[in-house]
């Protein structure tokens, strides 16, 4: 049996929008209505201790009855998009996890795939899902229901912001766009990695992984993920950089938070690390004004736009912000989103509407779930506040699904 332990790997990277249609789901009232009637549900809260042996960090996966029906589940969820082409890198990369990822995350992995009745390699594949998640999104079953990019990932949105005073506090809010089946969103994960006793870090993270999709370190600093996609095929590139050392955007992410005490550290690696894919690090920190979103190449940050400061490449004013807030959804914020997925316009003037009168947890959150921010396919939404470390997230779901998800 292959390091996978599955006949194959993978597909596509994503079917391209077609048809006049593409771009008017933002207009579909009856699909709005849907988005509008799903509730939301707390997400399952874990610990990690992070004193403990990486063999013994996730041994919870084990015993706790809420995974007991995961590897069936996981695996059903990727089985489609299964294919032989990609194969050999994922043998590959499950055969030298230690050269391949952090040693302690390989180690981790390793326990992980015991812990949940999976092949190292199928592990693999969970730890890169979030880089590969246009295929995973399964956009082309509904690419007339919400965000699908012609090419790359699926979608997300992300929102800094502070108020005028200079005790203000910054902000956060993050919305995660993934379409996951309702059995899936079971296992999305609020952890508390813990050192001598005391929470370090707080991640949001669907359970196989053991990087970060968004999280917090209180009195520091809060990031999450957005997909970027810049041209080339990313599956192969993506497998090729893995095997030649770039680092995830979630790994790197979970590095930052344990390493990093500040805002300008977490930027800082946050821009310098090699990645395997580009991406959007969203970062807001614990004093008034510091915010940033990170345009990650794989090499390097490609733009840094900071709270308070002109766009160094929006010479056009194509995507003009109040320099108290930044909204960034899946496209560089110097070009014009496609008509396909304008979520950005929307959801700028509706931070000028909400927040204009404070920001707060409940203003972020007005303006996280209005729509088109909040679609057909959000999943996750979370609100966060680097100075005092708060961190609430929920899962949406219809009124039938949360009877199987809480």
């Amino acid at each position: 049996m292959s390091a996978m332990g599955v006949p194959a790997l993978w597909v596509c990277l994503l079917l391209s929008l077609t048809g006049p249609s593409s771009g008017q789901w933002i207009q579909d009232e009856q699909l709005r209505q849907e988005t509008d009637s799903r509730k939301a549900v707390d997400v399952k809260r874990v610990v990690v201790d992070l004193d403990l042996p990486p063999s013994q960090r996730w041994g919870f996966l084990k015993t706790d009855p809420t995974f007991a029906h995961y590897q069936e589940d996981i695996i059903s969820y990727i089985s489609p998009y299964l294919s032989p082409k990609i194969l050999p890198l994922i043998s590959e990369i499950a055969l030298s996890l230690r050269k391949t990822f952090y040693h302690d995350y390989a180690d981790e992995m390793q326990a992980i795939a015991r812990n949940l009745g999976l092949t190292d390699g199928e592990v693999v594949l969970l730890n890169l899902l979030y880089q590969i998640e246009g295929s995973f999104s399964r956009c082309e079953m509904r690419n007339s229901t919400g965000p699908c990019p012609r090419k790359g990932p699926g979608l997300c949105s992300g929102l800094i912001a502070n108020g005028p005073g200079q005790d203000e506090m910054v902000w956060q809010g993050r919305n995660m766009d993934w379409n996951f089946p309702p059995k899936l969103l079971a296992y999305v994960m609020q952890v508390d990695y813990k050192r001598n006793g005391t929470t370090l870090f707080t991640g949001v993270q669907l359970a196989g992984m053991v990087g970060t999709l968004h999280g917090i370190r209180a009195g520091g600093f809060s990031v999450q993920l957005n997909a970027r996609y810049d041209g080339g095929e990313l599956l192969p590139n993506l497998f090729e950089d893995v095997l030649r050392g770039g680092k995830t955007p979630t790994h790197l992410m979970r590095r930052v938070f344990e390493t990093s005490t500040t805002f300008d550290e977490a930027e800082r690696l946050l821009s310098s690390e090699r990645l395997t894919n580009p991406a959007y690090f969203i970062l807001a920190g614990s004093t008034h004004g510091t915010g940033a979103i990170v345009t990650r190449g794989r090499e390097k940050a490609e733009d840094v736009w900071h709270l308070y400061e002109d766009s160094k490449k929006d010479a056009k004013g194509i995507n003009v912000q109040p320099g108290w807030f930044r909204l960034q959804t899946n496209y560089d914020h110097w070009e014009v989103a496609p008509s396909s997925d304008d979520r950005r316009t929307p959801g700028v003037a509706h931070a000028k509407e909400f927040l204009k009168d404070g920001v707060d947890e409940k203003s972020v959150l007005k303006v996280m779930t209005a729509w088109p921010t909040k679609n057909f396919h959000t999943d996750i939404t979370s609100v966060m506040c680097p100075r005092t470390g708060l961190i609430k997230t929920w899962k949406w779901v219809s009124s039938a699904e949360s009877l199987l998800v809480i």
